[in-house]
């Protein structure tokens, strides 16, 4: 039964007013204002194949404050890495340009255009643990869908998108040391007023890097690159189970359009054989809509097959005991699905131009709290 209500950014923008507008500096600088989450997350592809994230990530729940650092770095053909740790503090600079904990640092020049990453996090626990270090050169501006803000319940929910940039990255993961290049995106995203568990009961987002299918293999690499994202959650069901979206489209490092209204489908679902009790999709459909940076109407289409499983992350397991109980007390079982998908395929329209296909790899994130 609903009892409290959501509002969505998208559905706050007046006519004759952009949907999306350009994220700021101060969009990006963190908040920690009240009972809620925050985090700063970096999504990467490399050229090498490897593919993850890494994040601080902030809760301030039962008068308490817990920092983690999570992170997840896959290389096809070997076993896919994630990592969480107690980041113990967090040390945030004034002008929040500069951000660290316990495991790893995140610095940014003045104007945004490059970001300096230094994960240790694993390394310092065990000797097998992954280290690495990562410099994003931004290539686009920021967006978010109206104000960035939906309102839920006397809680508001934000994110703000870096959605296109190139990355370097060197490390070891696995015993192996590796040194490449390719694309990346950034995001921040904030809660406030609102337990994190009453923003989204479901979570789908995905991370989709490649190429127009009709250009040589010869000729593909990270400044050619296109790139489709999206965030998208669904309130639960006392908020009136509305689904927020946000989606974008990038060509050559530039964002082409932001999609604000993004329909997610799931197909074939079948029992998680990893004990988590959910039935889980093997086939999903994305259509997100929206228009390009020039104001012509856009639709994307991702008829995904997200079937090599990463790593499926127990939410409660991961927990601080406290928080744990709180959480356990009001939500059965909250789990993450994360998924890889290679020969992904991704149809671009847009208003008076032919369409096209993109064929690329793609990061699924799957997140049920119900």
């Amino acid at each position: 039964m609903v009892h409290k209500k959501t509002i969505t950014a998208a559905s706050l923008v007046q006519d004759g007013h952009p949907m999306a507008t350009q994220a700021v500096l101060a969009d990006f600088a963190w908040k920690r204002d009240s009972t809620g989450s925050e985090t700063q997350t970096m999504y990467f592809h490399l050229e090498n194949g490897c593919v993850g994230f890494v994040q601080i990530a902030w809760v301030f729940l039962t008068l308490k404050a817990t920092i983690e650092t999570n992170a997840m770095f896959f290389v096809p053909g070997h076993p896919c890495v994630f990592e969480t740790h107690n980041g113990h503090n967090l040390k945030v600079a004034k002008d929040s340009l500069d951000y660290e904990c316990k495991g790893l640092q995140m610095s940014w020049n003045k104007d945004h255009s490059r970001l300096s990453v230094k994960y240790t996090a694993g390394r310092e626990r065990k000797a097998s643990g992954v280290a690495a270090s990562f410099e994003f050169v931004r290539k686009s501006d920021g967006y978010k869908i109206g104000d960035g803000k939906n309102y839920i319940g006397e809680g508001t929910a934000a994110h703000y998108f870096y959605p296109a940039g190139e990355v370097t990255a060197q490390g070891e993961i696995n015993g192996a040391k590796f040194e490449s290049k390719g694309s990346a995106m950034f995001i921040h995203a904030h809660s406030a007023n609102i337990m994190p568990y009453n923003v989204g009961a479901e979570w789908n987002m995905i991370f989709f890097v490649g190429h127009p299918e009709s250009m040589p293999k010869d000729k593909r690499n990270a400044e050619s690159a296109s790139t489709y994202h999206v965030l998208q959650y669904e309130t639960p069901e006392s908020y009136g189970s509305v689904h927020c979206s946000n989606a974008g489209l990038t060509q050559e490092n530039k964002l082409k359009a932001v999609l604000w209204d993004t329909a997610v489908e799931h197909h074939e679902m079948t029992k998680d054989e990893n004990g988590s009790g959910y039935d889980i999709p093997k086939h999903i459909v994305f259509t997100s809509t929206g228009k390009t940076v020039d104001g012509k109407k856009a639709r994307v289409v991702f008829d995904a097959r997200p079937t090599q499983r990463l790593h499926d992350i127990d939410v409660l397991h991961e927990m601080p005991f406290v928080i744990r109980r709180l959480v356990q007390a009001l939500i059965t079982k909250p789990f993450v699905f994360e998924r890889y998908e290679e020969n992904a395929k991704v149809r671009v329209e847009v208003e008076g131009e032919e369409p096209y296909v993109l064929e690329g790899v793609a990061f699924h994130e799957l997140t049920l709290m119900k």
